[in-house]
């Protein structure tokens, strides 16, 4: 899905202090393989939770739900913290080579293009209350990172918790909460505020991992996922006399779900980080599936609409597992296509 995901093999290292406010100048090293094997990982669970999810006979873990966490409401926020990692790349790279404002302006141009595809993908364009899916989320909460991105982390950081702040005192105290949860989907309009939190702590992953320091990017994935994900449990919690019981939801994308969730992208990047740039090794598939993620995304959406009348959703296991398998292949081969003939589609 993305321009967003647009580092396909061109990926550099820089130097930067891993919090550092101090301007940051893309380096001359050449692609980082765990990022694209991270994407990769990003589109296949993507067609894993979307095509299984719909099948009565799988887990729910497989499966979107509005009060507690799944592995499927694991994606999406995977999606925005590589799409972070992916803006700060191409963002920089951009100001050396047009300058700041040309750069800006390009990539404000390409997050609304983004959200208008989006858009016009939804199944109902003319209702604004469902739009808020995947690329529409993503394309709004560029647009709300876009001031921020070529900043220092510290700032980036402090951006980020304010629109966090900001969509949670909403949710909470305007009745926006009890709206959404009725009316939209992840988040609704005003979603935005809380799906950039996660993409502007992407591009703060970015810095960390492309200083190419084992202890920065070991030490500061492992510290950030920890914190993340210890203050979404403390956000959930009941506090007596304060306030109740606040759950992980992706359709409320209120406070506990977006700081567990982001802490998480952390702590799933170690492994890729590992086995890929230390260890040497990549797992099929998956850099050829990140390498056109917005062919893959739309093809995908078009066959969700078709599937039921390919595989019923009362398969069973096995006949639905095959499904997927079937299913995947067949993206798969596209994608080597694409790759092999040095097409990669991106906005």
């Amino acid at each position: 899905m993305f321009m967003f995901l647009h580092t396909l093999g061109n990926n550099r290292f820089m130097n930067q202090r891993e919090m550092s406010d101090a301007p940051v100048a893309p380096g001359k090293v050449g692609r980082i393989v765990s990022i694209d094997q991270f994407r990769g990982y990003a589109i296949f669970g993507m067609m894993l939770v979307n095509l299984l999810g719909k099948f009565a006979s799988m887990p729910d873990t497989l499966k979107h739900h509005k009060e507690y966490m799944s592995y499927a409401l694991t994606i999406a926020p995977l999606f925005m913290f590589v799409v972070g990692m992916g803006f700060r790349l191409s963002m920089l790279r951009g100001a050396e080579q047009k300058g700041r404002w040309r750069a800006l302006l390009s990539g404000a141009r390409r997050y609304a293009v983004l959200t208008l595809i989006g858009i016009v993908l939804i199944e109902d364009p003319l209702n604004w209350s469902r739009w808020w899916d995947a690329l529409v989320d993503i394309g709004f909460a560029g647009l709300l990172a876009l001031p921020f991105v070529l900043s220092g982390g510290r700032i980036r950081v402090l951006a980020a918790t304010g629109y966090l702040l900001a969509y949670q005192l909403l949710y909470t105290f305007a009745g926006y909460g009890a709206w959404t949860m009725r009316e939209s989907l992840d988040g609704g309009p005003l979603g935005p505020l809380s799906w950039v939190f996660m993409l502007l702590m992407g591009t703060l992953a970015y810095d960390m991992i492309a200083t190419g320091s084992f202890r920065r990017i070991l030490l500061g994935c492992l510290g950030w996922g920890l914190l993340l994900s210890a203050l979404g449990f403390l956000f959930r919690a009941q506090w007596f006399g304060v306030k109740e019981f606040w759950p992980f939801s992706q359709c409320a994308m209120s406070l506990p779900y977006t700081l567990y969730s982001t802490g998480l992208c952390f702590l799933m990047y170690i492994p890729f980080y590992l086995a890929c740039d230390l260890g040497k090794i990549e797992i099929p598939t998956l850099t050829i599936v990140g390498s056109n993620p917005l062919v893959l995304y739309v093809l995908h959406g078009m066959y969700l609409d078709i599937h039921k009348t390919i595989v019923a959703p009362n398969s069973g296991f096995f006949k639905a597992s095959a499904a997927f398998a079937g299913f995947y292949l067949i993206f798969y081969a596209i994608a080597r296509y694409l790759y092999r003939n040095k097409i990669f589609i991106k906005l």
